[in-house]
């Protein structure tokens, strides 16, 4: 008989309850271990039962080369199970079982045990892996949207994730059955580390708010979902019938600089260029050093001009990082990079005072001043200056713009594909009137100068 899932319930409670008594006497296990022999030690879920779990995902029977991570062991059977297909596993839980031990050493298996929380675990520590099993984990966090993006951190390829849901309400529709209970303390099954239960619509919303960039629905029974998360965006066709857009830049959606700080709460703003009468969000794919990350927003700022606001990824570390865009109907998109300050830092580094200088100067078409109309900001304004330059590649870091011989931050370089576009902001309390503008490249001495007047915000 099915047994239903919800708060207060006190019959799931009570079953519970019973499960925990005898798996915490440790004469039961949780996975029943089939050994080479054909023995079978048995636990409360029989391999019948976990067969039919992994095999709700499309996992290769032939792991060979790929690294797996199996977050929430229990007793093994997933991680050895990953081992015996061929996978290099290493298998996570929060404190040692020796139900796991003996397990392994029956089984001669050379799956790596460590005991960690959710939250100590890295990539800097441990590594990406190719797969990584969540099964029974999310329900458990305090924090599962924060735990979640741990998990995509630790992720190169596929994350599997299998999690209580709850059922959506009869009367809610659309966008209105994505949500989660709350349990406060013993509410669900009497058991103090259950947080939260998620709708099905829930569980797949938070995996993409997550920054996966595909996230498919496999399987729901029992109030147990299945769900695959792929790092990867969907091929381009083989012969796209739509042109490939072109990216301007790419900035930060509170200060409009191309770099993002290592733990603030920012998203990635795409500006891009296609010939397209229209254009939907879902169409809009976007790709941060090779791996998708999820539009949020598309609005259209002229017949051809785009905005795309995306997921920062949570794993991207201090340094450049590349991004591209497509749609479903075309190729790539041109390159265009962005940078993560270290900690601590608050802008960009600024070229050195002098390069190698083996490109000629750019040539600087011209400068303009837009002052700022919202008076909280603590600027005066910017400086867009257009130039055109021989030095292949261009970065917002390769550019430096003295005024009146001061040197100012270049927040956004925009690439016009005729011309180049620095983006300047000036202090607050620069002096109403004409200023001398200059401009070079990391491999290039200055340009000529050329004068701008400065009107006042």
């Amino acid at each position: 008989m099915t047994r239903k899932i919800a708060a207060n319930d006190s019959a799931y409670a009570s079953g519970i309850q019973e499960q925990r008594a005898q798996l915490s006497e440790g004469s039961v296990r949780y996975h029943s271990i089939e050994l080479p022999d054909g023995t079978i030690l048995p636990g409360l879920q029989d391999i019948g039962h976990l067969k039919h779990r992994i095999s709700l995902f499309p996992i290769p029977a032939d792991l060979h080369g790929k690294r797996v991570l199996d977050i929430g062991a229990w007793d093994g059977w997933f991680s050895f199970e990953m081992e015996r297909r061929g996978a290099e596993v290493v298998a996570v839980d929060v404190m040692a079982l020796r139900t796991f031990l003996e397990a392994r050493e029956m089984l001669g298996s050379r799956v790596e045990y460590q005991i960690l929380d959710l939250d100590e675990i890295a990539p800097e520590k441990l590594g990406r892996f190719d797969i990584v099993l969540f099964f029974g984990v999310l329900y458990h966090l305090r924090h599962p949207l924060l735990g979640l993006e741990k998990v995509l951190s630790l992720t190169s390829d596929l994350a599997l994730i299998e999690s209580l849901v709850i059922p959506a309400d009869a009367h809610t529709t659309g966008s209105h059955r994505s949500y989660m209970e709350f349990y406060e303390t013993t509410e669900l099954g009497g058991q103090l580390d259950n947080w939260f239960g998620p709708t099905t619509d829930c569980l797949l919303s938070l995996c993409r708010a997550a920054g996966f960039a595909q996230v498919m629905f496999l399987n729901e029974a029992n109030q147990r979902a299945t769900v695959m998360c792929s790092r990867h965006l969907p091929r381009p066709p083989p012969n796209p019938p739509q042109p490939a857009p072109w990216l301007n830049t790419v900035t930060n959606n509170r200060n409009f600089a191309s770099y993002f700080h290592l733990q603030k709460d920012e998203y990635l703003v795409c500006f891009f260029e296609i010939n397209l009468p229209s254009l939907a969000k879902e169409d809009v794919l976007v790709e941060v050093d090779g791996y998708g990350t999820p539009a949020l927003l598309l609005v259209q700022t002229a017949p051809q001009s785009w905005q795309a606001n995306c997921v920062k990824p949570p794993d991207l570390r201090p340094g450049t990082h590349t991004v591209k865009l497509r749609t479903r109907q075309s190729n790539f998109s041109n390159e265009v990079t962005f940078a993560v300050l270290e900690p601590g830092a608050e802008s960009v580094p600024p070229l050195p005072a002098k390069g190698p200088e083996d490109i000629e100067a750019p040539d600087l078409l011209g400068v303009e001043h837009t002052a700022r109309h919202d008076l909280r900001y603590e600027d005066y304004g910017h400086l867009y200056c257009y130039f055109r330059s021989k030095q292949p590649g261009l970065s917002f870091q390769d550019v430096a713009v003295e005024v009146d011989g001061k040197p100012r931050e270049v927040r956004t370089l925009v690439n016009s594909r005729d011309f180049w576009q620095a983006n300047v902001s000036l202090p607050k309390g620069t002096a109403i009137g004409p200023h001398s503008v200059t401009l070079r490249t990391s491999r290039s001495p200055f340009s000529q100068s050329r004068e701008v007047l400065i009107s006042g915000a």
